[in-house]
Parts: C-alpha cells; sequence; structure tokens
C-alpha cells in the first residue's frame, strides 16, 4: 500500500472518529420521550438514573475530552442487553456513536460495575416474616395453595460453543447452554439465580448443589416447616420443595392439586417470558457470543435489571413466544428417604385440604 493510500485511510478514520464525537456530544438520550426511553433503553428514565449513580464510582472517570462518559456507557450496555446485537450495530447505534472496541469495552465495564453494585443489593434469596407472610397469603388466596413463598425452574441460556469444557454446556437440543436456575416470589421478583452450570446439567442436579437448598434446609432444622417452594417434576420432593404428583387420575384429589399447583408454578414461566423479552439477549435465537463465565455475567445483570424495572413500575415487554429448550424433565421414582416420605406427607395434606 503507497503513502497516499495510507493518508487517506487515515483520513477516513479521523472522521469516523469525529462523526462519533459529535453523535455522542450533540444528542442528550434524556431528550427522548419516556416511551421511547423505555424502548431502547428497557430502563424508564428514573430506572436508568438510579443505576447510572449506582455504578458511577465504579466506572472509568473520564479524564480527556473525548473520553465516553458513563451515561453513554450504560446507554450502549441497555441497548446491547435488550436488542442481543452485535456490538459493532450497538456502537453505531444514533444514541452511542462509539466503535467496535469501544463499546466492547465500555460493555464489559459496566457489565462488572452492575453485578458488583446491583445484583448484590437486588437478589436477594432470604425473605423476612413479612415477606414470607405476603407471598403466602398471595400463594393461598389466588391458588388455595398454602405455605408457598416462591416458585423455582430451569431455563438455558444460549450460546456458542465454549473451547473448554465444551461437553458440560451440550444440551439434550444438541445446542450449547448454561442452565440458569431461577427463584421468584409472589410478585415475579427474582429472588435467586444460578447459571454457573453446563446445559447438560439437569435442573435436580443444579438444585441439589445450590446454596438456596442448603439454605431451606437449614431454616427447615431450625424450626420453619411450614415454608415451601413449588418446582416441576425435574425437582425432588422435598419438606421445603414440592412437585406435581404422577400419573394423577383424572377427577381425582390428586388431579385437582396438580391443577392448581400448574397454575400457580407458572408465575416462574411469566418471569421467563417477561425477562426474555426486555433483554432479548436472553432470547435462545440471540446465542450469546460469549465464553460461559461472560453469559453468567449478563444473565446476572439481566435479572437485577428486571427487578430494578418491577421497583420502577416500567412496563413489561410483550411477551415473545418461543420454542425454547427446556430444562426439565420427570425424575425417575428413586428410593424414599426420611425427607422425601416427610414431603409426601406433607403435600397429601395439602391435597386433602382441597376437598373443603
Amino acid at each position: 500500500m503507497d503513502s497516499v493510500a495510507l493518508w487517506m485511510e487515515d483520513e477516513e478514520i479521523i472522521e469516523e472518529r469525529i462523526t462519533r464525537r459529535c453523535i455522542r456530544n450533540e444528542f442528550n438520550i434524556m431528550e427522548l420521550s419516556q416511551k421511547s426511553f423505555i424502548q431502547n433503553f428497557r430502563l424508564s428514565k428514573e430506572a436508568f438514573d438510579y443505576v447510572l449513580r449506582g455504578i458511577t464510582e465504579e466506572l472509568t472517570v473520564p479524564i480527556r475530552s473525548t473520553a465516553i462518559n458513563p451515561a453513554i456507557k450504560l446507554a450502549a450496555t441497555l441497548k446491547f442487553l435488550g436488542q442481543g446485537g452485535y456490538q459493532h450495530q450497538i456502537g453505531q447505534d444514533r444514541f452511542a456513536g462509539l466503535a467496535q472496541s469501544t463499546t466492547s469495552k465500555c460493555i464489559a465495564e459496566v457489565l462488572n460495575a452492575i453485578e458488583k453494585t446491583m445484583c448484590p443489593k437486588h437478589i436477594k434469596f432470604e425473605m423476612n416474616s413479612q415477606e414470607k407472610r405476603d407471598a403466602k397469603n398471595y400463594f393461598y388466596s389466588k391458588f388455595g395453595l398454602p405455605g408457598i413463598i416462591g416458585a423455582v425452574d430451569g431455563t438455558h441460556i444460549q450460546m456458542v460453543r465454549p473451547v473448554k469444557d465444551e461437553h458440560l454446556f451440550f444440551n439434550r437440543k444438541l445446542k450449547h447452554s448454561v442452565n440458569a436456575m431461577v427463584i421468584c416470589d409472589h410478585n415475579m421478583y427474582i429472588r435467586a439465580v444460578n447459571g454457573v452450570y453446563g446445559g447438560a446439567a439437569h435442573d435436580a442436579h443444579v438444585w441439589s448443589l445450590s446454596k438456596e437448598r442448603q439454605y431451606m434446609l437449614s431454616n427447615y432444622q431450625n424450626g420453619d416447616k411450614s415454608s415451601w417452594l413449588i418446582g416441576d417434576s425435574g425437582y425432588p420432593l422435598e419438606p421445603w420443595l414440592l412437585t406435581p404428583y404422577r400419573n394423577a387420575e383424572e377427577n381425582s384429589l390428586e388431579s385437582l392439586y396438580n391443577e392448581k399447583f400448574t397454575k400457580a408454578r407458572s408465575i416462574i414461566e411469566r418471569v421467563f417470558g417477561i425477562l426474555k423479552s426486555r433483554f432479548r439477549c436472553l432470547l435462545a435465537g440471540r446465542e450469546l457470543h460469549y465464553a460461559p463465565k461472560k453469559v453468567v455475567k449478563i444473565l446476572n445483570v439481566c435479572c437485577a435489571l428486571h427487578n430494578i424495572c418491577l421497583i420502577y413500575n416500567v412496563e413489561a415487554p410483550t411477551v415473545i413466544e418461543t420454542n425454547e429448550e427446556r430444562s426439565s424433565f420427570a425424575l425417575p421414582n428413586g428410593d424414599q428417604n426420611e425427607f422425601s416420605r416427610i414431603a409426601q406427607t406433607i403435600r397429601d395434606r395439602i391435597k386433602i385440604s382441597l376437598r373443603s
């Protein structure tokens, strides 16, 4: 390449930088209407401002006049999470004006900041007495099922083939994913998320090794014997985790229990629908082009932002219907241990109470 061509290439790069800088400097995203703001960034202006104030100290402080300010970094990251597009497309957006490499750095920086500051604050499994009462009252008044404080289920977050331990992420639909365990309460608030296991792992395996199961077990052993999560047949029946009956006969009490149980448990499915429709990077059709650790980080951040949207009453998006990989299938009937026998007695008592 001769010197003239090099000079022309340098001129084009400089012009692109100037154009991007003008986009960043001239457009104020807060001038958007609330509706347009939510469509673009998934958060309301108030929620955006809350997150921005919470993470600013964790972001690199602009020193040069050409440095990217925190609001633009957050906007670019939210645009990526909401659309699930490529970083180059996000950077070229009229609200960002960033090069692909800069977009990548901004997204990584903001994800780290939100995971550090927002996730611990907004994703907490522990519930106080009032929160438990509210949850139990909701499920009992709506479905006639006592003692329920939340629902658990797994969902697959699709990703490209990982370089390391590929077999751990290869799921039953011959795709690569992480199997994310999510627990929500009656308000569709995400109380726990665990995405550290690959798509090859069964829901029961993820649950058995989770700190949430250990917490429920500890509470049970310390005297709380009337608080239960609900899960589908992919989970074990335990004194703190109720599941449906197998092969219930039509018009039987078991069938009635299963009907009410299914309606109550559908809340976690609605959470998945809203979460993935709001943050479309999590949809199966938008597989994430990152290593597993970053996929988990993205998942954690999206769950925290989902909860923040609930706090700020951000209107839920229209749920996108998808044929995504389900993580669960029925567990085989195993040996009855002490806990499963106790759990069966609890479930039978609830079933009998439905007769009245």
